[in-house]
């Protein structure tokens, strides 16, 4: 995408007319499945070296953001998988395989994944019986109304009226 289509998507920026934020949808979408396509591309055609340069020069620097990154482009790839009706672990064995086969190797891949039910009530329970939470579990509190904004500042850095991101990250993660 374009910086003006992220600066849209962020809520920073706005049209003069209903038809010019209609056309950005319309954009973005076409940038979306095009770039689908690309992938295909890449995974075959472009260089180990290239691929290294942008990954392990580029991305392997940048921390946090880098991680989230690469995480969102994980759960878009996910959420658009299960849009297409096509099974994720199918889908991510074969990806793996894929990537495997350019080293002469193949992959046995198990996921298992075990949903539940994200509810504010028990997320507050378990925060404030000491539990650690998920950054995604985090994230769900800090958007409920359930909760201020101050209370779960207090949980991860004393008696900070905000809550920074990266903070809350370090503590949940090792990363």
């Amino acid at each position: 995408m374009s910086p003006a289509d992220r600066d849209y998507l962020h809520g920073e920026a706005d049209f003069s007319s209903v038809q010019a934020e209609r056309n950005a949808r319309a954009r973005i979408r076409d940038r979306v499945y095009e770039s689908t396509y690309d992938f295909e591309v890449l995974v075959e055609q472009l260089s180990d070296r290239d691929r290294q340069l942008v990954f392990e020069k580029r991305l392997g620097t940048e921390g946090k953001s880098a991680y989230d990154a690469l995480v969102s482009a994980l759960a878009f790839l996910y959420q658009g998988i299960e849009d297409t009706g096509v099974d994720f672990e199918d889908a991510l064995a074969e990806a793996v395989n894929v990537a495997q086969a350019r080293n002469d190797r193949a992959a046995t891949v198990d996921l298992d994944v075990t949903f539940h039910a994200l509810s504010t009530e028990e997320l507050l329970r378990r925060l404030r019986a000491g539990e650690t939470l998920s950054l995604t579990e985090i994230a769900y509190l800090q958007q409920s109304d359930e909760i201020s904004q101050a209370e779960l500042a207090r949980y991860f850095s004393g008696d900070e009226e905000t809550i920074d991101d990266g903070r809350i990250q370090s503590k949940v993660t090792q990363f």
